[in-house]
């Protein structure tokens, strides 16, 4: 029997039907013989009534600690719903809050880091056969505070107490079937990769690839945890994330991230293997026709735009980079 950590975003969470897909997912991890344990996200986004920017909004202008704790209500709510519904299809399960997982953290309220795990409670839960599902995107601070863990915290919290808990494997759940080559939105032909190493996922999510969040793709490099990004709505093996193997190689150029910053701007990147930058740069300068943005990853290529002018300027990269050399 395997312990796979189940990860479910805001999207999974928040309609009835979505909510049936994890359902499923809970069922079917049980009948292979896994014990699932489930770490979610508030429901929606901004407008819904219990998402993160919802009740941010509620408490503008409020001191950190109590925008944290009144944000950590949404997956809070989130826990308690899953929790529910499998106990209403006779799946034992339990919620869990970090005050009650055991989550440590430090560091400022809004960005703070897991640092441990109480891991007792849980494998108690586990070895009852029970489904624990514990709330993402918050820890406890050293004075008993409780402080959410920064934009896609609840990737963060998932990979993290994989690592703490010994997991099989972690299953990042997303609207898409894995890890594309650019946003399947922006550049629909972007092929998903069945295959990424850790570095390289922590390098695409560095420049704003929004697939997994970048501190959960470094705890999951530190750890050497098995990540799989997979769709809560196929059954469709994902994109398995781990270290360097011969069998599976990364491709040259891995593909194009955006990132928005604000102010109406857009940084679009296009990423290549460590070590393999300059086997694009010609092309893709050529193409983006645009000034260099500076960057700390000498195989990242990034470009400043308006946000409306990003979608295009993706996919003249993406078709430029993978016109240059074959990809394996």
């Amino acid at each position: 029997m395997g312990l796979i950590v189940q990860k479910f975003g805001g999207t999974s969470v928040a309609e009835p039907a979505s909510r049936e897909c994890i359902l499923q997912k809970v069922a079917a991890a049980r009948a292979a013989g896994d014990a699932p344990l489930l770490v979610v996200s508030a429901m929606g986004r901004r407008g819904a009534s219990y998402a993160t920017d919802t009740l941010l909004d509620m408490v503008a202008g409020a001191t950190p600690s109590t925008q944290d704790l009144i944000i950590s209500c949404g997956e809070v709510i989130s826990a308690c719903l899953l929790s529910a519904m499998l106990e209403s299809r006779g799946i034992p399960s339990r919620p869990f809050t970090a005050y009650t997982a055991g989550i440590h953290a430090e560091g400022p309220f809004g960005d703070a880091s897991p640092t441990g795990l109480d891991g007792k409670v849980l494998r108690q839960a586990l070895d009852a056969g029970i489904v624990p599902v514990v709330t993402g995107f918050q820890g406890v601070l050293p004075d008993g505070s409780l402080a959410t863990l920064g934009r896609g915290g609840s990737d963060t919290t998932g990979v993290a107490l994989g690592a703490y808990l010994g997991a099989d494997y972690v299953d990042i759940y997303t609207d898409v079937p894995g890890v594309a080559m650019a946003d399947p939105r922006i550049v629909p032909e972007a092929p998903f990769l069945p295959y990424l190493d850790y570095r390289s996922m922590v390098r695409l999510a560095a420049h704003g690839a929004r697939v997994l969040h970048d501190r959960s793709a470094v705890i999951a490099e530190e750890k050497q945890v098995s990540v799989r990004v997979r769709s809560t709505f196929d059954d469709g093996a994902g994109t398995m994330i781990g270290p360097e193997r011969a069998d599976s190689p990364t491709p040259d150029f891995l593909g194009i991230a955006v990132a928005k910053p604000g102010n109406g701007q857009a940084r679009v990147v296009a990423v290549c293997r460590t070590g393999k930058g300059g086997l694009f740069r010609k092309a893709i300068l050529d193409a983006a026709k645009l000034p260099v943005e500076p960057l700390d990853d000498p195989d990242a290529i990034g470009f400043m735009c308006r946000e409306d002018e990003a979608p295009e300027l993706a996919r003249t990269l993406f078709k430029a980079a993978m016109g240059t050399v074959p990809n394996p």
